[in-house]
């Protein structure tokens, strides 16, 4: 009988020395104490506005808690932990997420709790986001020293199969053949997802929605499409995002995002004029006054790289809840 997370023990059966690893691609771990860059990130009031409104509302954190686990994998893997997070029952899909490129300046023994943890619980809040939409969602975040574009989560599939089933079954006593899956990255993990669509068909083909986080802000991801037939995409566009005003042909921005937002893949546009509401936007725009109207004042838009820099910071912090709630597979 599959367990609840409650009754999760978190021991690993003990096994013969030098035996430890035959059949496991992946071992639990204890339980690190996570670590964050920021936490507590404004949520989106009602993500069905984002495709309806210009200007995006914010809401405080979700009381929802999921739990969290670590995992190791076997000697020799690029990627050498995992982060995951679940809700309170077994979910009906896991969420895949590429995250950017862990470079070892940034880390000093901790790769795990902070690499995974500011994903999980901190800036980018995953947990907190799945606990918003209320979607039955497990996340798994592969996290390793590595190149954009490598890791076995993206190249292997045999490796990546293994992983999402030990996992499951480690924390619920039995794994879900053919779960269905959801895949998301941010900023250059774009490359390691494109990479995952190629290297494995068959983990593709269990595919319900693709999210991508700012993946347009590596000017090299410009060729990739993240289309899949059958598969619901978006792509979440921050300094390259296009505009109403720039396009000259719409009536209205609401207009725009109606024509933009209704294509599959999806283009989000989150141009800065979007984020006046949130409440750091006085960073990049101390003066700014709320009752102005939004409408051809380019003065909004993005001009620099703080300006470009402050979209792609924020853009993961919110918009899963948005690509979750939007997706009607799960």
């Amino acid at each position: 009988m599959a367990k609840d997370v409650q009754e999760i023990e978190r021991a690993v059966p003990e096994r013969a020395p030098g035996d430890e690893w035959k059949g496991l691609v992946v071992k639990l771990l204890k339980e690190p104490k996570w670590k964050t860059r920021e936490a507590g990130m404004p949520m989106l009031s009602n993500p069905m506005d984002v495709a309806r409104e210009w200007e995006i509302k914010f809401a405080g954190a979700t009381d929802r808690r999921l739990k969290h686990f670590a995992f190791e994998t076997r000697p020799g893997s690029l990627i050498q932990f995992v982060g995951v997070t679940v809700p309170e029952h077994r979910p009906k899909a896991w969420l895949i997420y590429f995250r950017h490129t862990a470079q070892r300046k940034h880390f000093e023994g901790d790769l795990l709790e902070l690499g995974a943890g500011d994903y999980l619980i901190g800036r980018f809040q995953v947990a907190a986001q799945i606990a918003a939409s209320g979607r039955s969602v497990g996340a798994i975040i592969p996290v390793g020293h590595q190149a954009a574009g490598q890791g076995e989560f993206a190249t292997n599939q045999g490796f990546a199969t293994e992983a999402i089933a030990q996992i499951e079954a480690n924390i619920y006593g039995s794994s879900t053949p053919n779960i269905p899956l959801l895949a998301a990255s941010y900023s250059d993990g774009i490359f390691s997802l494109n990479a995952f669509l190629s290297h494995c068909p068959a983990l593709r083909g269990r595919l319900k929605a693709i999210y991508d986080f700012d993946g347009s802000y590596h000017l090299a991801a410009a060729g990739i499409g993240l289309a899949v037939t059958g598969v619901r995409t978006f792509r979440y566009d921050g300094a390259h995002s296009p505009t109403a005003s720039a396009a000259q042909k719409f009536p209205s921005d609401e207009a725009f995002l109606r024509t933009v937002m209704s294509t599959n893949p999806a283009r989000v546009p989150l141009a800065l004029s979007r984020w006046r509401w949130h409440r750091q936007f006085k960073e990049i725009r101390p003066y700014d006054d709320k009752r102005r109207l939004k409408k051809g004042d380019d003065s909004l838009e993005a001009k620099n790289q703080p300006d470009r820099d402050w979209l792609h910071l924020r853009i993961p912090t919110c918009m899963l809840h948005h690509g979750l709630i939007s997706t009607g597979a799960i």
